[in-house]
């Protein structure tokens, strides 16, 4: 790496990455989206600093590798090979993906959690020339949130479209499963249920305390272990992890 140029980070995700506004009422409208000062990867950004470039990559409905009936264009895997190479040279690749993969395929089942998480590191390994001077690179894998039941006055209908408590069961099985699947290929695991609540409009999307919580310890994260050499004496910016 020449000495001006920034570590590059692609937060590769769905609408809790893009950062979806959960909504109270159902409607047609287009979502709403919280300013770049709330985003966990804006957060991100600001924690890490001058030294890193993070590449805000978030599409609503985005599964990993499944497709939706009419939106074939929302399918994580799809469209991976094409971001690779549009933001290329890459020196990590941060996966938040997999809550939609429990709406779109209706049958998932625990043992397939896995399949999907895992096509997407072996694109990534698969064309390594994308990272920095031709080396793979670091992949960091996030668990998603849990799924829960919408507040009474929220949209219920939410839930049912998860498949209420088998996808919510499913979802919780998200960190063991991911950090699993972590050891097995050699990437970094973060665990975003230790840091984030869904709202109670959906039972999906974040608010604005969780996106904090989530981009700080993603940097703490990220300085401590993947890229320590790195690391700023400052302190981080944002809200205390509990």
């Amino acid at each position: 790496m020449k000495k001006n140029e920034k570590i590059t980070i692609l937060c590769y995700g769905d609408s809790n990455t893009w950062g979806c506004i959960g909504k109270w009422e159902e409607n047609t409208e287009l979502s709403k989206r919280y300013g770049m000062d709330v985003r966990w990867p804006s957060v991100l950004q600001k924690n890490l600093g001058e030294k890193y470039h993070v590449i805000e990559e978030g599409l609503g409905g985005r599964t990993s590798i499944y497709e939706p009936p009419t939106e074939a264009w929302k399918n994580g895997e799809t469209y991976l090979v094409p971001c690779l190479h549009s933001h290329y040279p890459l020196d990590l690749v941060v996966f938040m993906l997999g809550t939609n993969d429990l709406q779109i395929k209706k049958d998932i089942t625990a043992e397939e959690l896995p399949k999907g998480i895992s096509r997407l590191i072996d694109i990534v390994r698969q064309y390594s020339e994308l990272g920095r001077d031709g080396i793979s690179p670091e992949i960091l894998i996030i668990a998603p949130p849990e799924i829960r039941p919408s507040a009474p006055e929220g949209r219920t209908a939410v839930y049912a479209k998860f498949r209420c408590e088998i996808g919510r069961e499913l979802s919780l099985l998200f960190p063991k499963i991911y950090a699993q699947v972590a050891k097995e290929k050699g990437c970094y695991f973060l665990d975003s249920q230790k840091y984030v609540q869904p709202c109670p409009a959906d039972g999906v999307h974040f608010e604005e305390e969780s996106h904090m919580r989530l981009g700080r310890a993603v940097a703490q994260l990220i300085e401590n272990e993947i890229f320590p050499n790195n690391k700023r004496p400052e302190a981080f910016i944002g809200l205390e992890m509990v």
